[in-house]
């Protein structure tokens, strides 16, 4: 039988009154195994993680459960109501200032919180991760835990050089804890087939770590990138899709969407695959409003990735 404790962590204190906290959940198992932390919504407008991470603990049979699962379903709640990327107080990117700071700004005092009262004493952890409002991405990181990364299922994976610092995930390591970054979904599109495939990917996980019965089912044919280029567009105004594929393969040049001005109509823009051989990792879906700087699209490069683990170019 397993049990279930909700543990919130205080973090401060609004000027509206409003208590700011870390929303907690805690399922124990009833046999012995490792501490599984899994979170969700470090930047608010990654909004699918948190409905997968829902559905997953209210409607996966969790019947033989081994160990503990340690949720946190929205990692910065502030963000997550206004459905922004960045903390609206003091518009700081929570996933670059961690370890944090006790005395900092708001974001730095939450990471601090987190760091502190969640990662700590984890022995496994998945951080969820979507393309945002508007942008669809799918793609997982290896970094510390492949069999882990792999057992989550998606086709693409990413091996990259170094994990960017101030990260969650920059914290698990340094705790040598083996660690996944899950990027799926996202966008103005329908969510379900992308949480249908995140709760079997937790699911995959928690067999593959032996903390649920069954056993794991293996993972598709996976394609590991060690190179993808994020396209930034110069200039704002309407994009206007050409590739709305996610995984699709891309050849060099080839046009992935075009920004028009919506007030003049003129063509400001054309971004294009920047390799001979390219597979699409996060794409706009829909025709969007966009600003320059924005994640236009993600391309990864088919001529320097591992297919099964071999290289493909060999």
């Amino acid at each position: 039988m397993v049990t279930r404790t909700y543990r919130p962590i205080p973090i401060s204190t609004l000027a509206s009154g409003t208590e700011l906290v870390l929303p907690v959940h805690e399922v124990t198992g009833d046999r012995p195994g490792p501490v599984l932390g899994i979170s969700a919504a470090i930047h608010g407008e990654e909004a699918v993680g948190v409905e997968i991470v829902y559905r997953f603990l209210t409607s996966y049979d969790l019947r033989g459960l081994a160990g503990r699962l340690r949720v946190l379903p929205v990692a910065n709640p502030f963000s997550y109501a206004a459905i922004t990327r960045n903390t609206p107080i003091d518009m700081m990117n929570l996933n670059r200032v961690f370890p944090g700071n006790p005395d900092g700004m708001l974001t730095e005092q939450m990471a601090h919180k987190m760091a502190e009262g969640f990662l700590t004493g984890l022995d496994f952890y998945v951080d969820l991760h979507a393309g945002g409002a508007y942008p669809t991405v799918d793609y997982v990181y290896i970094i510390n835990a492949e069999p882990l990364s792999r057992a989550f299922g998606s086709r693409l994976l990413y091996r990259p050089k170094d994990v960017p610092s101030g990260t969650s995930i920059s914290v698990a390591r340094a705790h040598n804890i083996p660690s996944v970054v899950v990027e799926l979904g996202g966008g103005d599109v329908d969510q379900t087939g992308y949480v249908r495939r995140g709760i079997a990917g937790l699911a995959n996980i928690l067999k593959t770590l032996r903390m649920l019965p069954d056993d794991p089912t293996p993972p598709p044919a996976q394609i590991v990138l060690r190179e993808i280029a994020t396209l930034r567009p110069h200039h704002g105004g309407l994009l206007l899709p050409e590739v709305t594929t996610i995984g699709a393969d891309v050849a060099g040049g080839q046009v992935l969407g075009r920004i028009v001005s919506p007030y003049t109509f003129e063509e400001l823009e054309i971004l294009r695959c920047p390799f001979d051989r390219g597979i699409v990792v996060l794409s706009q879906l829909t025709a969007n409003v966009v600003e320059p700087g924005i994640f236009g699209y993600m391309i990864g490069n088919l001529g320097t990735a591992e297919r099964e683990g071999r290289d493909a170019t060999s």
